[in-house]
């Protein structure tokens, strides 16, 4: 990094003999500046700010006054928080937090199948899917056969 940081102005000096002033905006002037922010910061992990980026982006969607949007901002943040350390705490309730993992859809009761507990729920509708292609039907019966306890001894 520090041999980077001494030649990139050379190897600017150089590009300009070659391209024209347009070519050198602020984009191809940031070069400049990542050997520094790379020593400074050390792992691309720490200035990673595509989760605050998607953060900042769902609390704009809740802005409710377009005329002052820090204060709006602000407001969705603490009532999104409020809302989350609540709901982890009522037990009474149920929320997202406190619903219980082997909940049943429909008042199914749920596979006791283990090749098929996954430790997922599904989300959303159901869909039921016909199977006629062979291939894929082969395919699910070696899958069932290669990794079910239960049908070893028949096989």
């Amino acid at each position: 990094m520090e041999k980077l940081k001494r030649d990139i102005p050379l190897i600017f000096c150089k590009l300009e003999k070659i391209f024209p002033p347009s070519f050198f905006d602020v984009m191809v002037h940031l070069v400049v500046h990542l050997p520094d922010e790379a020593l400074l910061r050390g792992p691309i992990q720490y200035g990673w700010m595509y989760p605050i980026e998607r953060r900042l982006g769902t609390l704009k969607n809740l802005l409710w006054n377009r005329a002052r949007p820090k204060g709006s901002v602000a407001e969705a943040y603490l009532e999104s928080e409020t809302l989350a350390f609540w709901e982890r705490f009522m037990d009474d309730v149920k929320t997202r937090y406190n619903q219980d993992d082997n909940m049943s859809l429909d008042g199914q009761a749920p596979c006791e199948t283990s090749v098929f507990m996954h430790g997922v729920k599904p989300i959303g509708q159901i869909r039921v899917k016909d199977i006629k292609d062979k291939v894929e039907i082969n395919k699910l019966a070696w899958y069932v056969l290669n990794n079910y306890d239960k049908v070893g001894p028949y096989v």
